[in-house]
């Protein structure tokens, strides 16, 4: 309440958002962080950004490790959340792939998608090189994106997950805590749950996927020798390409938020029905036309 200056004697947050239209906002391997929190606070005006929960580390060791099983914890929040009408998603990442499995289970229910947001998920399953992860690596610890701490918690939980003894890991995890907080159980849990959400997705993409009919947004950055749709133009009807600023791993981060933020909102609102445009006209028109956006390619 201190954060959105309400009232106190003003209806709760709940009511107010309940005549927002709802986007469900899917969250990479990492999670709803405070990179999407802060992309969620910054369109709460147009929308009532709700974030979907995966299955945490312990249930994806007892089998829940799929994007398939993303998805239907995805659909299970929405479901209680939004129970009927059209739905609208928009996936970071690993959230790209759970919502088109989120979208492909809707459709075939008979609900309809009205906006369909992809930040920045490739179909096309390329890794970096070597080269290419030490230089990332080293620009995001100069930069203050990570820790020296945490690359290490990284490295162990990459090792044990590439000799399949990430159950063990996480009991010798446990046993270290004996039920108290400790910052490095505590990251070396994240990353191993990072890393097994990663696995997931790189299985899924291996996967045979049907298209559906229904239009996409593909907030796109910067990728050397890849398609222009990265591989989406195979799995919609249309898809509407939108270059973005930053890298895949600070597109929705400072300064990049702030320049992207606007291209999220201007297709979000166009994706409003006329119903639903008139209280929000002054939100809309604080988007920068056409002409201040870069060029969006049209994919069919």
């Amino acid at each position: 309440m201190i954060d959105t200056d309400q009232d106190p004697e003003s209806p709760p947050l709940q009511a107010a958002a309940a005549a927002q239209p709802v986007l469900f906002l899917l969250p990479g391997s990492l999670g709803y962080g405070a990179s999407l929190a802060a992309l969620a606070a910054s369109i709460r005006e147009m929308a009532h950004v709700v974030p979907i929960r995966y299955p945490e580390l312990g249930k994806i060791l007892q089998g829940q490790d799929s994007v398939c099983d993303m998805a239907a914890a995805a659909l299970e929040q929405i479901s209680r959340v939004q129970p009927r009408g059209s739905v609208r998603l928009l996936g970071h990442s690993l959230g790209g792939a759970v919502a088109f499995e989120v979208a492909t289970r809707l459709v075939a229910s008979g609900r309809s998608v009205t906006f369909f947001g992809i930040l920045d998920t490739s179909l096309m399953g390329e890794r970096s090189s070597a080269w290419e992860t030490l230089s990332r690596t080293v620009h995001r610890v100069r930069s203050n994106r990570v820790t020296a701490s945490r690359m290490v918690c990284r490295a162990f939980a990459k090792a044990a997950v590439a000799i399949g003894r990430e159950a063990d890991l996480a009991r010798m995890i446990d046993r270290r805590a004996k039920g108290q907080f400790s910052l490095t159980t505590f990251r070396l849990k994240q990353e191993l749950q990072e890393v097994l959400r990663a696995k997931a997705y790189f299985r899924w993409l291996a996967e045979p996927k049907s298209t559906l009919p229904i239009s996409a947004v593909l907030f796109r950055c910067k990728r050397k020798k890849m398609p222009q749709a990265l591989g989406w133009d195979r799995a919609f009807t249309h898809v509407d390409v939108v270059p973005t600023a930053g890298t895949h791993t600070d597109l929705v981060m400072p300064p990049y938020l702030t320049m992207n933020l606007h291209l999220v909102q201007k297709a979000l609102s166009q994706a409003y029905s006329p119903a639903e445009l008139p209280d929000r006209e002054g939100d809309c028109s604080r988007v920068p036309t056409s002409k201040s956006q870069p060029n969006r390619t049209s994919v069919q």
